[in-house]
């Protein structure tokens, strides 16, 4: 495998294909995604006070200013996505409830909205082929089902470990978890921290909306839908959108949606499919 590697938005980003590809193909396709993620990150970022985002955290650029700046469209775009994420989820995902006290920053929806549009330029760059890893959240492209491409997800309870293998042609693996840095994430409804579940994955198309909805389940569970009205609001995602999903709770409990099953490898056993709810 040809592969590079940047610190971006805070984390690691990786790009990965296969050895025959051309390097300078390689090369240019992952320049301009690097490239984009880099400029997303100034745009968005809550750490650079200068940033877009800041700016609207301290209330100085409304969405009454987006058609004039010079990144309107983008912040038009995320805004919108953040707002589907909260309509969606109700309320689980609020881009302007984020921690505690809770304040606007729509970091849960921008990473995996960023290398989405990081994966649509690697395309246009002439990859036909590749994994992009941002922080453990996956997007991957020209898989095949004879050929698919295997995706890791980490046991919660085991540093290290593998909890089992999703074997994905095309689209995106997100994760949201406490193992790394503990119970971060608030439920905006009732302001707890969700520690209901210990990790949620979630699985479909595309990266932005598998990134939100899998930190919305994790926050959901810990508010007052608890696990079972969480479970049920997956197993209405996976009718409804075709998204399936993995939660891991404190015990070591695993459960699936319906349809995870059949995506799962090695060690398929552990897992107790949406059915047995």
């Amino acid at each position: 495998m040809r592969s590079a590697v940047e610190h971006i938005m805070g984390t690691v980003f990786s790009l990965a294909v296969p050895r025959g590809t051309d390097a300078e193909v390689f090369r240019a396709a992952a320049d301009a995604a690097f490239a984009h993620l880099r400029h997303v990150d100034a745009v968005f970022s809550p750490f650079r006070p200068d940033s877009a985002v800041s700016l609207i955290a301290d209330g100085v650029l409304t969405s009454d200013d987006f058609d004039d700046h010079p990144h309107g469209a983008e912040l038009h775009e995320v805004l919108g996505l953040c707002r589907r994420l909260k309509h969606d989820s109700g309320g689980a995902f609020d881009a302007w409830a984020v921690g505690n006290p809770p304040g606007f920053d729509p970091c849960g929806a921008v990473k995996g909205w960023a290398a989405e549009r990081a994966g649509t330029l690697l395309v246009r760059h002439g990859l036909d082929r590749y994994v992009l890893n941002a922080g453990g959240d996956v997007r991957v492209h020209g898989g095949v089902p004879g050929d698919p491409w295997r995706v890791a997800l980490a046991d919660p309870h085991r540093p290290g470990a593998v909890l089992a293998v999703l074997h994905v042609a095309e689209g995106a693996v997100a994760t949201s978890g406490v193992s790394e840095r503990g119970a971060h994430i608030f439920d905006p409804i009732s302001g707890r921290r969700a520690a209901a579940w210990d990790q949620v994955t979630v699985t479909g198309p595309d990266l932005a909306l598998a990134d939100g909805w899998a930190t919305a389940a994790l926050a959901m569970a810990g508010g007052p839908r608890g696990p079972a009205g969480t479970r049920g609001w997956l197993q209405r995602l996976a009718a409804d959108h075709g998204y399936q999903a993995m939660a891991v709770d404190p015990d070591g409990q695993v459960w699936t949606t319906d349809g995870m099953r059949e995506l799962l490898h090695e060690p398929a056993a552990l897992v107790t499919t949406g059915r047995k709810g």
